[in-house]
């Protein structure tokens, strides 16, 4: 029962994107439009209903994993969409997905990072309901405080829904031309004295959904 149980739930994840794609083409563009959003919806919602099948992110016999796939599926679909593509590029890139991670936790974990090294910092890439960047279950604090703040990331999506992304986009612009941050940000441990710190250190960790993860999860910016 179980086994069918995984298909039926990887089936549904993989046919929501292509339907939605489909029906929001076809109504933009009629029939050319139809088959381009089933290709744009169908493509990454076919690597996400595969790792949904085959990793169980979502522990579907208990109401939190219920919940977290049900909103994954409808409130927060974009978010899962663009969870997937990111998640399409990297199996073609050769990333693997990590069963430990995976399995019950509400999203899909790939190995390896999706970022290059920066000043010497590599980091852990979240999109949707896909965290990229931790190849092996929290052995340390600090392993434990970094995956609890990626997946702090995948709440706020489940949270704010098709309002999530927008909403950091403008905050981040917003942060960038008018850098109220500079009033409260710690200067002594991430001084910023280059353009590429103001945004490494500046920007990036003070916007709003950064500064809730940072502040809760940690660690401490």
């Amino acid at each position: 029962m179980r086994r069918w149980t995984k298909v039926c739930a990887g089936v549904v994840a993989a046919a929501v994107p292509a339907g939605v794609g489909g029906a929001l083409g076809a109504l933009a563009g009629g029939r050319s439009g139809l088959v381009a959003g089933l290709a744009a919806g169908g493509v990454p919602g076919a690597a996400f209903g595969w790792a949904v099948a085959a990793f169980e992110p979502y522990d579907l016999t208990s109401v939190r994993g219920i919940t977290r796939y049900v909103a994954d599926l409808t409130w927060s679909l974009p978010n899962t969409w663009l969870g997937a593509v990111l998640l399409t590029g990297n199996l073609l890139a050769g990333n693997r997905v990590v069963a430990e991670l995976s399995r019950h936790g509400g999203t899909v974990h790939l190995a390896g990072r999706t970022l290059p090294a920066m000043n010497g910092v590599r980091y852990v890439t979240t999109v949707g309901t896909v965290v990229a960047g931790i190849a092996a279950p929290a052995a340390t604090p600090a392993a434990r405080a970094l995956l609890a703040h990626e997946r702090g990331h995948v709440l706020q999506a489940r949270l704010f829904g098709p309002a999530y992304v927008p909403s950091v986009l403008v905050n981040y612009a917003a942060a960038t031309v008018l850098p109220l941050w500079w009033l409260w940000h710690d200067h002594a441990r991430y001084p910023i004295r280059s353009v590429a710190a103001y945004f490494q250190y500046g920007v990036y960790p003070h916007v709003w959904n950064e500064e809730w993860c940072y502040r809760v999860y940690g660690p401490r910016r």
